[in-house]
Formats: C-alpha cells, structure tokens, sequence
C-alpha cells in the first residue's frame, strides 16, 4: 500500500519551555487533548451554511478600500501555477488567487474540513472491493473573475489536466489526485521491461537499458475514477489499495480549474469508462506554461492578479469571489507583496512604506515594533523549523556517522541566539510545539532520542566509523590529537580526498552564524567546513535540482534554509523513497522510515492513539538517521502599523493570505 501528502520537521526544548510558549500563544495547553473536527466553537465553521436570501445572493457583497502592501526579504519568483515548483512567496500569492477554493480545506486551527460555502451535499459510498466514492454537489452561485460560471465540470477538469500527459511533458509534476482509480493510465500507463540481459538495447553512451516488451497497465485516455455527474455534481473514488488512510478527507480534495479560459472549445466528456478531454491539449498547455504560468488571467479566489514588476506583486479584490468557509469576503482592495532588504525593512515598515511584514524571527526586530508606538508584533507559533538540509546521494554527508558527527560541530544556541534573540528554542527531531502529537508526548519523545549539542569528542568517535579515518596519504590513520583549529590537519579517505563539508545558506545572517561557529569546531574534528551566501533562486535550484543539476556540477553537500511542515501532517512527500529522485525527496532512502511512514498514513481516520503511536515511531528513527540537521523552532511573529486589524487571527496553520484570515484583515486611513 502506499500513501501520499505533504511535510513537516521538529523541537527539542525542556517540557516547561515548550507549555509555556504554547499556553503564550494558543491558551493553555493540554497535553492529552487531540484535535476535534469543526464543532459549534470552531470559528471556521459555518454557523447556517445555504443558499440565504433565494432573491440575492448567498453572502452579501463588501466594499473594499485601502492597500495592504506585504514585505518580505525575498522575493517571489513568479511561479504562480501549480506544477512547476515554487518558492513560498509564489505559493503566497497562488493562495490568494484561488488555493482555498475547493472541496477541502484547512481551518485556522489545522483541521481538515469540508468546504461548505463550495459544497453544497458530499456523500461516501464503499463498494465491494473496498474503494471508496465521494460524491459532490457543489453550489450554483459561485463565479470564476471573468463572471463565468463555477460548474463540475471545472472540478473535473482540474484532475484531467494536472495529470495530462502534454502538462507532464513540460516538467510538471503533482501530488493531487494520486490516490484517485485509473490515475496510471491515465498519466501514460506503466510499461513492462524485459528482466533478460539479451532483451536490453545499447543506448549511445554505451549503457544497456531494458526494452519495453508490454505493459503492465495499459495506457488510457480517460481519468477512471473521476467522473462528471451533472451540471454542478461529480465524484472521486479513491483506490482501495491507498486505504485507510488517516488523512482520506485529502483525498477527496479537488479545486476548479478555468478550462473555458485555458482550452477554449476543450469539453469534459464522460461515459462508462471514466472522463476525459474532448480534444487534445497540447498546445493549450504550453500556451499555459509560456504566459499564464506567469500571469494569471482567470482565477476563482479572493483576489486576481495585476502585475508583477521590479519585484513586486499586485494583485486586486476579486467582486466575483464566492467567500471564504464563513461567507466572509475581502474588505482590502489591493495587496503587494514586495521584496525590502532585510536591513531596512522596519525602517520602511516605521515610514509608512509597509504596514505588514509576516513570519518575521528575527527578535531584534519583533522587539524594535514592539516598543514603537502605532505599531503591533501578532505572535504565533511556527509550524516548521529552520534546518540544514542534507545531499544524500554524493559528497560525505550520505554516512550517517558523518551526518551525526557534523550534527555536533554546529553549535546552534549563538545561532539561535543571533537569529530568533530570545523567539526560538533548539530542536532534535522532525516536530513542532504546533503539533497535538508533540503536546501529547513531548517528555517521551525528548527521553528517548539522541540530543544534539557541540561535542568535538562525540564527531570524532562517529567520524572513526567511517571512511574518513586517514591522513593524507589515505594509509597513516588519522590522530585526532593532531585536529588544530588551524584546519591544517585534516581527514582524507583511502583515496586521499580529504573531508569537506561546503553549505549554501539561503539567508546571509543565519549562513554567517552557522559559518562563524563551525568553521573552528569543524577543524577540531579534522573537517573542512565553509558557508557561502546563495540567492533564494539558486538555493532552489540546488537543492531541489531545478533543472537537474549534474552531480559533476554540484558544489554544495548541505543548504541552511527553512520549511512549513502543513496539514495533514505526513512525510510521505519529504522522505519516502516511492518519490526519490523527485524534486520533493531528490536524495534520500530508508526502509525502515518507509515502513513507519506508511504506518502512520494507513491508521484509520480518527484512530488518534495509534496514528500517536506511530508517529513516536517516526521522530526517534528521524533522529537516529538525521536526514536533515534541525536548527531551531521558534515564534513568528506578523509586524504591522496598527491600522492593519484582524492580524491576529494568523494562527501556525493559516498565515495572513489564508482565506479565513485574509478576509478578516481591514486597512482603515
């Protein structure tokens, strides 16, 4: 069986540190409490989702005024559809354009739940052979910004063309719909490769390659297991194999897609076989990855674009959009996201030039605003971490001994301390102080994994168990007794090539702190440590291999950087080796993670204690293995002039774009 969704990361700080920042920032915690789906507290849920008043329409329209201009200290890199890869400044502004218009979404307390201002009746059927069908009937209300009308087919449409062929030829790739009957065919079918030495054909590099000599599932032009059932109904049926799963209602995720603006004259057609185009799609796909990709035209979300130049994003109020889960609807007219340098950015933010920079850790500045009249630091809890992450496949990083003895030569509390300045605590494993399974059992998890701390003695004893045990002559055994902070006397393998660990950081201060505390703990264990300075681009590109970086081309073993973990929380798309190779997972692979992994996916929903049980399982293994070096959790914290309101219903799971939170922001004169 396999599973499929999203990302996450981890903490470790004493017990009391940990309740006190969650009680600072979510109310008092309790430890044994587990998350409850929307009820008649849950400020996400509607309190009398329907159609209102039959003579007007379903949720009252809002005037819309003032600019909410947005800061951040890189900028977007205009990815602003799916499928290509993007940074979180480009993700920032897709959301805003239409990511929370769908049958699923996530509350502001991280819950999974039915989209009802989009869904109008959803119903589950189980056949005998164990799938699962979900079957929508969305509202007839809803409009795409061009006044268009939001159909099923548009829903449909959405599964057929991120799994298309011609949209995959160009480099796309998805994680939707993966757990969806007939997706395999439907993407191009799965040959079968003849086994025998004989069969295999010489490719002109000289290497041998299996020959296709059938196939294991047959190609198809329809999408088996989506199907249009109305005019404003159609449903999912969700592969027996990819069940349970603790997270199904993701599955059953789907949002509109403009096939009227982006195919003109291209239909949805369904029959018994399933769905499919009406007509090929080829060249409506490269049109979409050449312009629209950049530029989008039609969307369904709060806002649409204007334009993105020297930097900046604009996008306006979108009058057509439905509302949120609430009904609510943007009050903002216009929002720009910029780029500010980081060193004047509070400075722009006190002039008036700025009135929002979110997700700030930096405690110098979170202190700076707080002590300045007319301005307001909303703190929240980050569901994420700042990390190194890791190359597994060149370089030494790929021994585990290595990465558990570099994992000792970076003191992260100076860098903690120069980062966050008092806003973040260290972590040991893939967790977060956000996460119900960390309030649950965070004293367990502490006692039973390995700390990470600074200990020079500790890198050389993991270093003696690998293969960097020589001088440079790759004979004389290595004399920690000789490691001078000097750097002069380093390890070598057999080979003679000596151990040197070269970072690319994403960010110029948190690269400098690493740098300056590793470089001398580094030349005491014989290592050879440096950290260069990278454009957020180029550390995209390398660490996600975007295009493909060469291995003869690499330079970097490891990238200091940062991640969201998101909801559901499962690393099947950050680790398991299903999706090695993939942008996603580019470098790394263990059986024993894969099995806890899709433990942990297949525990039936609800079942909380076991999905804990497995969960445990994963941070201990993620900290033996140590795929990526853990810095820091800490706080973020939204810095605004006080004429922003509503900031404070950013919570970790719903950043100030979240359309629950972005329609209860105001700019007021």
């Amino acid at each position: 069986m396999k599973k499929k969704l999203a990302k996450i990361l981890a903490i470790t700080l004493s017990l009391i540190m940990i309740l006190t920042i969650i009680a600072a920032c979510n109310g008092d915690a309790n430890p044994d409490a587990s998350p409850t789906p929307g009820g008649p507290n849950d400020p996400d849920t509607p309190a009398s989702p329907g159609p209102g008043d039959p003579d007007g329409p379903r949720f009252p329209n809002v005037e819309v005024s003032g600019t909410l201009v947005v800061a951040y200290g890189a900028p977007a890199t205009g990815e602003f559809i799916g499928g290509f890869g993007n940074s979180s400044y480009d993700l920032t502004i897709r959301t805003l354009l239409g990511g929370d218009v769908g049958t699923v979404y996530t509350s502001t307390d991280g819950e999974l739940l039915i989209n009802q201002t989009v869904v109008k009746t959803h119903n589950i059927t189980e056949d005998a052979a164990g799938n699962k069908t979900h079957t929508f009937e969305i509202w007839d209300d809803m409009l795409w910004s061009d006044g268009t009308g939001i159909t099923a087919s548009d829903f449909v449409a959405e599964a057929l063309w991120v799994h298309n062929p011609a949209w995959l030829d160009l480099g796309t790739s998805t994680t939707a719909y993966d757990s969806i009957i007939g997706r395999l065919a439907y993407r191009g079918g799965v040959p079968e490769m003849s086994t025998e030495p004989d069969d295999w054909d010489e490719e002109e590099d000289g290497e041998f390659v299996p020959e296709q000599i059938g196939w294991v599932i047959e190609p198809s032009d329809y999408f088996e297991g989506i199907r249009l059932l109305g005019d404003y109904e159609f449903s999912l049926t969700i592969d027996a194999e990819e069940l349970p799963y603790f997270f199904e209602l993701i599955y059953a995720s789907s949002g509109p897609l403009p096939l009227h603006s982006w195919a003109p004259g291209v239909s949805v057609v369904t029959d018994e076989n399933g769905s499919k185009f009406s007509a090929d799609i080829t060249d409506f796909a490269q049109t979409v990855a050449d312009v629209e990709r950049f530029a989008p035209t039609v969307v369904a979300g709060p806002y649409t674009f204007v334009s993105f130049e020297n930097n900046i994003v604009t996008l306006k109020a979108n009058p057509l959009f439905i509302g949120d889960s609430l009904g609510n609807k943007p009050s903002i007219e216009f929002i720009q996201q910029i780029e500010v340098n980081n060193d004047v950015i509070i400075d722009s933010l006190f002039a008036g030039e700025l009135n929002l920079i979110p997700q700030e850790i930096d405690g110098n500045n979170i202190n700076r605003v707080k002590a300045q009249d007319g301005f307001t630091a909303s703190e929240y809890l980050r569901d994420g971490m700042g990390l190194i992450n890791i190359e597994h496949d060149w370089g030494p990083m790929q021994d585990r001994n290595v990465r558990w003895a570099f994992a000792h030569l970076v003191d992260r509390m100076p860098i903690i301390d120069n980062v966050t300045v008092g806003y973040g605590a260290t972590i040991d494993t893939e967790a977060s102080p956000s996460q119900w399974m960390w309030q649950a059992r965070s004293a367990e998890v502490i006692a039973a994994i390995r700390p990470i701390a600074l200990n020079v003695e500790a890198a050389h004893d993991f270093l003696d168990e690998s293969e960097w045990i020589f001088e440079a002559d790759g004979e004389t055994p290595f004399d920690r007794s000789q490691a001078n902070e000097e750097g002069t006397y380093l390890r070598h393998n057999a080979a003679g090539q000596p151990l040197i660990i070269r970072n690319g950081a994403a960010s110029q201060e948190v690269g400098d702190a690493i740098e300056i505390e590793t470089v001398r703990n580094a030349a005491l264990a014989g290592v050879e440590f440096t950290s260069e300075f990278l454009e957020w681009a180029l550390v995209l590109q390398y660490a996600y291999r975007m295009p493909d970086t060469p291995v003869e081309d690499r330079i970097y073993h490891t990238f200091s950087m940062g991640t969201g973990f998101g909801v559901p929380f499962s690393p099947y798309w950050s680790w398991h080796s299903d999706i090695l190779g993939t942008w996603m997972n580019t470098s790394f692979s263990d059986a024993e993670l894969d099995r806890i992994i899709d433990a942990m996916d297949a525990t039936e929903g609800g079942d909380f204690a076991t999905y804990l049980e497995h969960w445990f399982d994963y941070v201990v293994r993620w900290n033996y293995i140590l795929p990526a070096l853990p810095l820091y959790n800490n706080i973020y914290a939204s810095l605004h002039s006080e004429n922003v309101l509503g900031v404070e219903h950013t919570t970790p799971f719903a950043a100030w774009n979240h359309t629950n939170v972005i329609t209860r922001l105001s700019v007021i004169d």
